[in-house]
């Protein structure tokens, strides 16, 4: 993306306002570069030339969470997330990756095989590098590693979730047909997710794909502005998925689901033979709690007596309008009373690799949600986004709220299920 293309964007900005009242940053800084008008002045600034590309800029770029909550909140219409991520591309085009992050997306990332033996040896090995935090929750960097050493981590599963499943869980040729994408967080963190997504799928009548071959979305590289890659494992993704006989992709990930409906128009807008493949996998995909709110829940439902609270996860609310399944969904189950919080939707500061480089101020977003948490006197979070569970439960366990169990929504649907079918 040139810069040129930028501005034709950033002119639309009439400079309200509107969005200091809606920015997690700019509430925490109070600066006006932190905020969304503040930002597309500096990309205006060096597109005219009055300002150089230099560090500070680049700091100033890597002070947003792509929540959204400016975006929607635009009298104008202003995509200043879109704006923020092409100023990343440019700056990574013009000066480079940083050398952890040019590791971890050029020579992990792109490589499936790599990626996953490298975290299959660090479930190996993790206790070596971790330690166990309080109370049994997660565990702790011993060594800083380019992690706070107060960051609490869930541990990597032993056994990634697409290594355990069969390539076809079910065969019912009677029944619809769906792929499930994984997702990273959910493959290699979290695959007691994709074992509730499997048993909600079977339970409503869904054979279910798991295909072997699916890797990372491309999401954290593209939000960081390396787009050689995101490109890479957009179109690793979409040439798995795009010719199953299926009548459905589901995802469990806001950002994945994101990234397949919505932004791999834009990753792949310049790719010959694309556009095609990007408009089937952006017509089959759909969230589980889309999914399932669609058909509504079939069979019996036992009791699940549990006081919830729901989180709503950016990319999942406010980038694919996934707000109200998972509440229809929740109070269906006998037994489980929704407890709103006061601000639901509000980030709770992870953005992915935002909140392992800039840490503190990650964390003071997040007690804002960790408070909204508490006050509704829940047993249980629940949400529709991993990274927002690992990092909620950070907030939690330092703020000795650890009590508070946190799930992903389809955890909590799928105790409603006893017994598979």
């Amino acid at each position: 993306m040139q810069w040129e293309e930028l501005e034709k964007e950033a002119i639309r900005c009439i400079k309200c306002g509107a969005c200091q009242t809606v920015c997690p940053i700019f509430k925490e800084l109070e600066a006006e570069s932190t905020v969304a008008r503040g930002k597309v002045n500096l990309i205006k600034a060096v597109i005219r030339g009055d300002v150089e590309p230099n560090e500070n800029f680049s700091e100033r770029m890597s002070w947003c969470l792509a929540c959204k909550a400016c975006v929607e909140n635009c009298p104008s219409g202003v995509k200043v997330d879109q704006l923020v991520i092409g100023a990343r591309q440019k700056l990574v085009e013009d000066k480079g990756l940083p050398f952890l992050k040019r590791m971890i997306f050029r020579i992990g990332l792109r490589n499936r095989r790599l990626f996953d033996f490298g975290l299959g040896m660090g479930s190996v090995f993790q206790n070596l590098l971790f330690r166990p935090a309080a109370n049994g929750q997660g565990m702790l960097p011993r060594l800083p590693m380019g992690l706070d050493k107060r960051r609490v981590l869930t541990p990597l599963a032993a056994k990634n979730f697409t290594s355990r499943c069969s390539e076809i869980n079910t065969t019912l040729p009677e029944e619809k047909t769906v792929a499930f994408f994984t997702g990273c967080m959910i493959n290699y963190v979290y695959p007691e997710i994709g074992d509730a997504v499997l048993k909600l799928l079977k339970n409503n009548g869904s054979s279910v794909i798991v295909p072997k071959n699916q890797h990372c979305c491309g999401t954290p590289a593209y939000i960081n502005g390396d787009l050689s890659t995101a490109k890479e494992l957009a179109k690793a993704t979409v040439d798995t998925f795009c010719d199953l006989e299926v009548d459905k992709i589901i995802t469990a990930c806001g950002s994945c689901g994101l990234a397949l409906r919505n932004e791999y128009f834009e990753i792949l807008s310049d790719e010959l033979g694309y556009k095609e493949k990007v408009e089937r996998i952006a017509e089959k995909t759909m969230d589980i709690a889309e999914y399932l709110a669609q058909k509504g829940l079939q069979g019996e439902l036992s009791q699940v007596n549990k006081e919830v609270t729901y989180h709503e996860s950016c990319h999942l609310g406010r980038g694919l309008k996934v707000r109200k399944q998972p509440r229809d969904l929740m109070k269906s189950v006998p037994g489980v009373n929704l407890q709103e919080m006061k601000d639901p939707g509000r980030c709770c500061g992870a953005a992915g690799s935002f909140s392992l480089s800039h840490y503190d101020l990650s964390m003071k977003i997040n007690k804002y949600k960790t408070d909204d948490i508490v006050n509704t006197g829940a047993q249980v979070l629940v949400t529709g986004c991993a990274a927002c569970m690992m990092h909620i439960k950070d907030g939690l366990n330092q703020g000795d709220n650890s009590q508070i169990k946190v799930m992903h929504t389809a955890e909590l649907l799928a105790e409603a299920y006893k017994k598979d079918k």
